[in-house]
């Protein structure tokens, strides 16, 4: 029998976070909220006055302390509600932070337009005034947006077209969340059960193969059946997409979406292009798994099913963050020590409680500390996912100690980079500590079933954007029957193995990716730099230590591939995607032996 959850109330102090390192009373959120309001109303005084570098430096230094404290207001009230979403206190409160920010941002959003209405000549001055060393990399962003930016009046109007342009993600989400229903099938048991978005990889890692077929044939026979839809509202995002290229003077979608974060299109194109290289290791792992379930018709919906090995890592929540600790000793001192403080200080919301909302992250403000959520389980997924959080956790705190708030965040282009850093050396250390072959083979499969929904899968997804952006940017129709045979073909191509389901020619319309375009391709190549920096941490120790630590604390002081640069990593060459697949290959190289130690797994 399931646990009874605890109300918020019941859950002991210490198992909380410490929220009142932020605001120590909500009295003293509401006083700063005031204030915010009062500074919003001063900053319309400098419009117009731009050309002027006092006002210029006065303007920004004043929009930036307005964003620092409406990031704090926003991220308190957020994370009050996130602790039980039940609470109508955190509820208005969240919405009052809301509103006063849009009012915020309207009042500011003269700004970039103003300066970018100057010449190169000024914006260049001001970037090199050592006064304005804080926003050197903004008015960088300036600069290069110039080529790119239209006159005021066509500025606007793209600005107000940016609501309509969204009804076709909008339209997505609401068929897809709340009007999309799903039929009942029958489970293990033999029990009607209905099918939801939520429990569908859940059915789909069941130990019945007819259940994993039923799920699988229901979910895709209910896509299939917005065949007419969900293509037409694809084909608008798309159509978008190359609208706001174009109107901005960039090449093609492509090159628009990775212009915000410097990102040359090679990265893109060489990421796809190594991933081909070594499918046939990917076909390889789906062939071992298939023999140990002794399957010889491996189908899509097999592809879930995890192995069963007699092994995990049941501890309770602290003992669990001790292993993270002991695990991470390789980080070194200090990251040791900043480990240890967010226990002791509570910087970690750990259970689940009734309301608390579900999944992990972590977040927090410049000026507190980072914080952790998560919902902990007793094994070693949720373990992984501690040692996750703790990445992102600790990536915030080098950034907010070495950086401005203006240069302190970082780009989601290397935002899972330490997370996912975390997460190789714990499992690596781990197979460092149990070396028998259960162990092995549980810890192998975790690490490149991983690799498998993080750079093969992803880049699948990556190729078909492609294609899909480049087929209507020649013209050629957006069709169901266009979109469904080229991912059909993807499939045929990344899994050439498996008996091939024509239901798997609909997945691309569950991807709700697929409405932020070019955004997947990130998880792949953040994951292969992942790779090569735990990697190399692995083997040079302290002096690969120092140079990650150089990555963690370079926010956005720089661009996010010079920044990985810090750490030893250059993106913009194909070396260290095909490094890290090379590595895969290794990897599954000992599964196969371990499997074959096992039962006899991996024969011919």
């Amino acid at each position: 029998m399931a646990e009874k959850l605890l109300k918020r109330s019941e859950v002991a102090t210490e198992n909380t976070w410490r929220l009142e390192d932020i605001y120590p009373t909500n009295e003293a959120w509401e006083k700063e909220l005031k204030a915010l309001s009062e500074m919003g109303a001063e900053l319309t005084q400098y419009k117009g006055k731009l050309g002027n570098r006092d006002d210029a430096l006065k303007a920004l230094k004043l929009s930036d302390k307005c964003d620092r404290v409406a990031s704090s207001l926003y991220t308190y009230a957020r994370m009050r509600r996130d602790e039980d979403n039940s609470n109508t206190l955190y509820q208005g409160m969240v919405s009052k932070i809301q509103q006063a920010a849009t009012l915020l941002g309207s009042k500011a959003a003269y700004i970039s337009p103003e300066l970018l209405s100057k010449d190169e000549a000024y914006l260049s001055s001001l970037k090199t005034d050592p006064e304005f060393s804080d926003f050197s990399m903004m008015l960088d962003d300036l600069l290069r947006n110039r080529p790119h930016t239209l006159s005021e009046s066509e500025e606007t109007l793209l600005a107000m077209s940016r609501d309509v342009s969204e009804t076709a993600s909008t339209a997505y989400d609401m068929l897809t969340d709340a009007d999309m229903r799903f039929p009942e099938i029958k489970d293990e048991n033999g029990e009607m059960v209905r099918l939801t978005s939520s429990n569908y990889i859940p059915f789909m890692m069941n130990k019945d193969r007819e259940v994993r077929k039923a799920a699988f044939t229901a979910l895709y026979e209910t896509y299939k059946s917005f065949s007419a839809t969900i293509p037409a509202l694809y084909a608008g995002n798309v159509n978008g997409d190359i609208f706001y290229a174009r109107a901005k003077k960039h090449e093609c979608a492509l090159e628009a979406s990775l212009f915000e974060d410097n990102i040359p299109v090679s990265v893109y194109d060489s990421l796809i292009e190594a991933v081909n290289a070594h499918l046939p290791a990917l076909q390889r792992f789906v062939d071992v798994n298939a023999r140990l379930h002794g399957i010889k018709d491996m189908h899509f919906y097999d592809l879930y099913l995890p192995p069963e090995f007699g092994f995990d890592i049941k501890l309770p929540f602290r003992k669990a963050y001790e292993v993270v600790i002991d695990c991470l000793k390789v980080l070194g001192e200090e990251y040791g020590e900043v480990l240890k403080k967010a226990l002791d200080e509570r910087w970690i919301d750990p259970y689940e409680n009734e309301g608390k909302s579900s999944g992990a992250y972590s977040w927090g403000t410049y000026d507190s500390h980072p914080y952790v959520l998560t919902n902990y389980k007793e094994d070693l997924d949720h373990l992984q996912t501690v040692a996750h959080e703790m990445g992102h956790s600790l990536h915030t705190w080098y950034s907010n100690k070495n950086q401005p708030y203006a240069k302190s965040g970082y780009s989601l282009f290397v935002a899972e980079v330490a997370s996912t850093v975390n997460e190789v050396l714990v499992l690596r250390e781990l197979m460092d500590r149990y070396p028998q072959d259960e162990a092995q083979a549980y810890l192998l499969y975790n690490l490149l079933d991983s690799f498998r929904g993080t750079v093969f899968r992803q880049t699948m997804f990556a190729e078909f954007e492609k294609n899909a952006h480049e087929m209507a940017e020649k013209g050629e129709p957006i069709t169901s029957e266009t979109l469904n045979e080229m991912y059909g073909e993807l499939n045929k191509k990344y899994y050439a193995n498996l008996e091939y389901d024509e239901l798997i020619a609909y997945e691309w319309m569950r991807i709700p990716h697929f409405y932020n375009c070019f955004y997947v391709y990130k998880y792949a190549t953040g994951f292969s730099a992942a790779m090569a920096i735990a990697g190399k941490i692995r083997k040079e120790g302290l002096k690969a230590v120092e140079d990650y630590k150089k990555f963690l604390s370079a926010g956005c002081s720089v661009y996010p591939i010079d920044a990985l640069k810090l750490a030893g990593v250059d993106l913009s060459k194909p070396e260290t995607v095909n490094a890290a697949l090379n590595e895969f290959e290794e990897l599954l190289d000992k599964y196969e032996k371990v499997c074959k130690r096992i039962n006899g797994a991996g024969k011919a």
